[in-house]
């Protein structure tokens, strides 16, 4: 955003009282019409001046609400604002959680399955146990975006898929379907696998299984056929 523009929506005006104004007031205006700002502080400089220092957000990505509708969020959980087919084609996707009425500027909260139920040996019909919430699932995502974020690798992320905790699948733009395996030492695993990409040849494509569970602190690689 351009420095006219967060003045402009700050709601600022020239003749207002410097020491009296609403702090509370024009962050709330910026953050709701510039929806990629997400914190908002203010300087007062005597006798005539009033900085404002905002920090964007650089990095969203998109993700599902409960009726198919794309929105974009940041890698805290805040949601961004709403998104579109073209717009979650170009960000990283989060796939295998959906969210529950997403609202902008306000933290994701992820959606719960419907009740699954089965028969007993009585023949009565009895809920099944939620193994994995939807909390689970989000907070696992925003684990690996984060992750993403401290290896300095985010835009190669094609998607991001939490389906299952424990087999996180994720792509790495069309070359490489990776197996991060569960949520543990996630930030290493990120670390690993961009450092074996970095060695691959760009012709090579293949899956990468970081999972640590067949190989000890290993990463192998199956080139695909």
């Amino acid at each position: 955003y351009s420095e006219w523009t967060i003045r402009e929506a700050s709601g600022i005006q020239e003749g207002d009282n410097l020491l009296t104004f609403s702090h509370a007031r024009s962050a709330a205006l910026i953050k709701a019409n510039l929806p990629y700002v997400d914190t908002v502080r203010f300087g007062i400089k005597l006798p005539d001046t009033v900085n404002i220092i905002v920090k964007e957000d650089e990095v969203v990505y998109a993700i599902k609400d409960q009726n198919g509708q794309w929105w974009l969020m940041n890698s805290d959980g805040r949601i961004v604002e709403m998104g579109d087919n073209s717009k979650a084609s170009s960000h990283t996707q989060i796939l295998g959680v959906a969210l529950e009425n997403p609202v902008p500027n306000e933290r994701a909260v992820a959606t719960e399955s419907a009740a699954v139920y089965e028969t007993n040996e009585l023949g009565e019909t009895v809920p099944v146990p939620v193994s994995v919430t939807g909390a689970q699932r989000l907070s696992a995502a925003l684990q690996i975006l984060q992750a993403l974020e401290a290896n300095d690798i985010v835009g190669e992320a094609a998607s991001v898929d939490v389906s299952s905790v424990n087999s996180i699948e994720l792509w790495y733009g069309k070359r490489y379907q990776v197996d991060l395996g569960d949520t543990s030492r996630m930030e290493y695993k990120i670390a690993c696998m961009n450092s074996v990409i970095l060695q691959l040849s760009d012709y090579q494509t293949g899956k990468l299984d970081i999972s640590f569970t067949t190989w000890a602190d290993q990463v192998g690689y199956t080139p695909f056929s």
